[in-house]
């Protein structure tokens, strides 16, 4: 096989341990990337004077050292920004704790050379050695609504998603230049799901299931009923921002619908309730202001 000429870009915060890791995978790889561009992000634990010496001694490492924390979504449209001006064919994304098999992207490779119609392609996610279905996802129905591949599906060699995370996910510079870089003031949540839907429009992501990575993260196992955390002002405005964006009259519907009887609804009713002996006040002005941010256009 003809070597391909490809990037990676690695956007990392405060987890300096676990980026020694995610490096070392990549150095491990059986096809050796041409570029690892990775993007710091003004991370305050060691992590820039690790990377100094880091890029040092490893030509091909690109260190983009940014003045403040921008997200995820920054991070990679920094980092792929960058794969654009780079002499290479495709782009690897991962986040510091993707920890990447020796043959991940071989395996993609080769799929990517025997299957010419895709430009878009993803691995097999675990956690802790179980599949982790969250980060390859179709869309069902109006509303722009998604569903997690089924396990069964990784019984296949490869099968077709709609969205896939940043999590391994792998595009070819040619469709990157048509469909742009990520909006990064998502900063996090739905920025993935947002970049999937513009990659749709051109064609769907193969995910090649023997390609795994192993994702270090911790699943958290939300109580019931579920209160929010600070995530949850970009996941309820960025997916208003999205459904503007990608979603018909009745997509808009339907969202704001769902986003009423699961969330606003929600919260006024458990505060009536005093649910957990809880006023939900928090929740209710987190929605608040979620709701009125996502009526500025970035």
């Amino acid at each position: 096989m003809t070597e391909t000429k490809y990037a990676i870009v690695i956007v990392t915060y405060n987890r300096k341990e676990l980026l020694c890791e995610c490096l070392e995978c990549v150095q491990r790889q059986r096809v050796q990337a041409s570029s690892i561009i990775i993007i710091n992000n003004a991370s305050t634990d060691g992590t820039g004077v690790y990377l100094e010496t880091f890029s040092e001694k490893n030509p091909i490492v690109d260190v983009i050292n940014l003045p403040q924390n921008i997200g995820g979504a920054g991070g990679f449209a920094k980092g792929i920004e960058r794969a654009v001006e780079k002499n290479v064919e495709c782009v690897l994304l991962i986040d510091d704790d993707a920890m990447i098999a020796d043959d991940y992207m071989e395996k993609l490779l080769w799929a990517r050379k025997n299957a010419p119609q895709y430009h878009a392609f993803a691995g097999t996610v675990k956690v802790d050695g179980k599949i982790d279905v969250f980060h390859r996802r179709m869309i069902t129905r109006t509303g722009l609504l998604f569903r997690n591949c089924a396990e069964q599906a990784y019984q296949q060699p490869y099968f077709e998603c709609d969205i896939a995370s940043f999590c391994g996910m792998v595009l070819d510079i040619v469709l990157v230049r048509q469909i742009g870089i990520p909006h990064a003031e998502y900063f996090i949540w739905h920025d993935d799901a947002e970049y999937s839907l513009r990659v749709r429009k051109h064609c769907k992501f193969l995910t090649v299931t023997e390609a795994v990575l192993d994702h270090k993260t911790i699943v958290k196992h939300n109580e019931h009923p579920r209160r929010y955390d600070w995530k949850d002002y970009y996941a309820i405005r960025n997916r208003i921002w999205l459904v503007r964006e990608h979603g018909t009259f009745v997509d808009k519907l339907v969202n704001w619908s769902d986003l009423f009887i699961h969330v606003i609804f929600r919260n006024w009713l458990f505060g009536l309730m005093r649910r957990d002996h809880y006023d939900w006040q928090a929740e209710k002005n987190m929605v608040k202001k979620a709701i009125r941010d996502a009526k500025n256009k970035f």
